[in-house]
């Protein structure tokens, strides 16, 4: 999926933040290009539109450069980076669900055409994306993190600041309103 960050990488991302801190432009230009494609690719799970996920990865980058000082000594940058990123995101479909009323469902991509399969595989898609808007926007980043994104219990509890104990609890919680939405007819 995207490129293994080895011990260099984190030392390196160190340095860089800590001269970013203190107001190296260089040093942050060097960050932002070594980990856009990885923010570019989670902000991708929730906002499907390009323009709208550029301005969610620029509001991203905003947010990690004005609180570098935050950012503790020998933290791992990556980490601390992809959880602003999840937050904003989590942000961002509040506004959405505050604008629309609701969560609005990923737009249908497949092509329309009377092949049973694809209808069944629309209405699937249907099905999830409306089981989706039931969950707490924080349960739903667990859910796109574990599912989507394949990512461990340990990757998702360093992004998220949760322990692992917390974060399969609450996935086995989601997991389970989820199957009870969609054995019901609400959708």
């Amino acid at each position: 999926m995207g490129r293994v960050l080895t011990l260099g990488d984190h030392r390196d991302d160190v340095v860089l933040a800590t001269a970013a801190a203190a107001g190296d432009q260089r040093a942050f230009a060097a960050l932002v290009a070594r980990h856009r494609v990885g923010v570019a690719h989670l902000v991708s799970r929730f906002c499907e539109d390009p323009a709208g996920q550029e301005d969610l990865v620029q509001e991203v980058f905003v947010k990690a450069y004005l609180n570098l000082g935050a950012l503790r000594n020998g933290a791992v940058f990556r980490g601390w980076l992809h959880r602003i990123a999840a937050n904003t995101c989590i942000d961002w479909l509040r506004r959405q669900k505050a604008e629309a009323g609701v969560v609005a469902g990923l737009e249908e991509d497949l092509p329309d055409e009377r092949d049973r399969d694809r209808q069944e595989a629309r209405e699937a898609k249907r099905r999830l994306e409306a089981a989706m808007t039931v969950l707490r926007p924080a349960d739903r980043t667990l859910m796109v993190m574990l599912g989507l994104e394949e990512k461990s219990v340990e990757e998702v509890a360093a992004l998220t600041g949760l322990t692992r104990v917390n974060v399969k609890v609450r996935a086995f919680r989601a997991r389970k309103k989820l199957k009870a939405f969609l054995e019901k007819d609400h959708v």
